[in-house]
């Protein structure tokens, strides 16, 4: 599925999809459900893997 694709399926602007895609920005937890339903998953296969220390900065490390 294309981000364009994902975007429609979605009702999510593609342009956030992207920002997600490459992590510049994070998504809220309504935004994670509409694309886990766009693509036919459950939300939590879309966290399998993700730990909190994902989102520490080099400082924090």
């Amino acid at each position: 599925m294309s981000v364009d694709q994902l975007a429609a399926t979605s009702r999510i602007d593609s342009s956030n999809i992207r920002s997600y895609e490459s992590g510049r920005a994070l998504m809220s937890l309504p935004s994670l459900v509409r694309i886990a339903e766009a693509l036919g998953v459950e939300a939590g296969e879309l966290l399998d893997g993700v730990s909190a220390e994902m989102f520490l900065t080099e400082q924090e490390r």
